[in-house]
């Protein structure tokens, strides 16, 4: 014998019944019924600043998604918006990622989660040499913007060179902090940057200064841009302190960078320690205090702030190389004990 059952739907908003024939039981699901208007609680159509930091953020590197194919381990943490959340918030999530996005705005905020636009990282940044400051809002950019080595583990003697030595590109934190350069025991540095002391939000008092485009500032992140053939740039950003500025070279600071640092990479050039292209060569040793030399090079290269994140301690990191490498011997002599 065949026993046909029938089912019959009974619809009430936010909740379905069905019941079966023959059988006692009733199953319940209840819906969660989102209406439009609840979206105005946090969004109004008269608020425009979210429309303001899309447009600027697509103008920054954050946006470009040019590194998103340095997605493999240990790489993916600040170059995917994957990565960053699964060192952020522990997730257990695969690696490397399938069709990994680019840094967003759900990157640094988790507005549907936390009902804010309270930043994800809050607490000061461990660097990797064990310097830390509390630098505010910015302290979530310091999470990525790091030397990721630290020059006193990092270098040893011998130290071999190779096309990938020295610190991890934008080592702006160590920078702004004045850390983590190879410092000679002959040579005193200063380390304080009024841009760390003077700020409560290090980076983002001088970077997210808004203006009225958004090319610059704000969420692009940008102190300069490039438009159409003209450089565009941002010193309103550091009028609070520095009244007057057309450019970021106030008193001769980028330019007297710019000279040092030609001065060592032609020093390092001749010494065999950089090749014509301004990379170290690879399978070379040498003593820890040449490649101490190489490393602030890169170092201060790679901060791509022309000595405006810290100038004294460029200058030192700078100064302190090339007066060691003019009396150092010539490289393939005996290694000198640090």
């Amino acid at each position: 014998m065949r026993v046909v059952k029938t089912l019959s739907l009974l619809a009430t908003l936010g909740r379905v019944t069905l019941k079966v024939t023959g059988c006692e039981r009733t199953v319940t699901t209840v819906e969660q019924v989102q209406t439009a208007e609840a979206c105005f609680d946090c969004h109004s159509d008269s608020d425009l600043s979210l429309v303001s930091a899309e447009a600027q953020w697509q103008n920054s590197q954050h946006a470009s998604g040019e590194n998103i194919d340095r997605n493999t381990r240990g790489c993916e943490n600040c170059h995917t918006h994957e990565g960053f959340l699964k060192v952020q918030t522990g997730a257990l999530l695969p690696d490397p990622f399938d069709n990994p996005t680019a840094i967003h705005c759900f990157t640094c905020h988790a507005p549907h989660s936390s009902g804010t636009l309270a930043l994800r990282v809050n607490d000061s940044q461990i660097l990797q040499d064990g310097s830390s400051y509390d630098l505010g809002g910015a302290n979530i950019c310091s999470a990525c913007h790091q030397a990721r080595r630290d020059v006193n583990t990092y270098i040893t003697e011998p130290t071999e060179l190779s096309e990938h030595f020295g610190p991890h590109h934008s080592p702006q934190t160590d920078m702004l902090l004045g850390t983590n350069g190879y410092e000679y025991p002959s040579y005193t540095y200063r380390d304080l940057s009024a841009h760390r002391s003077a700020t409560t939000d290090g980076c983002l008092h001088c970077h997210y200064r808004v203006t009225s485009n958004y090319i610059v500032g704000g969420h692009s992140f940008n102190m300069e841009w490039d438009e159409g053939g003209e450089e565009v740039l941002n010193p309103e950003a550091c009028e609070p302190c520095h009244a007057g500025l057309d450019d970021y070279n106030y008193a001769g600071i980028q330019d007297s960078t710019e000279a040092l640092l030609g001065r060592l990479g032609a020093a390092l050039e001749a010494a065999g320690l950089l090749t014509a292209e301004g990379h170290p060569p690879d399978d070379v040793f040498t003593s820890a205090d040449s490649a101490g030399a190489v490393w602030n090079y890169v170092y201060v290269e790679e901060c791509q702030s022309h000595g405006v994140h810290n100038p004294w301690y460029t200058e030192d990191l700078l100064r302190s190389s090339l007066q060691f490498l003019s009396a150092a011997p010539a490289r393939g002599g005996p290694i000198a004990a640090r």
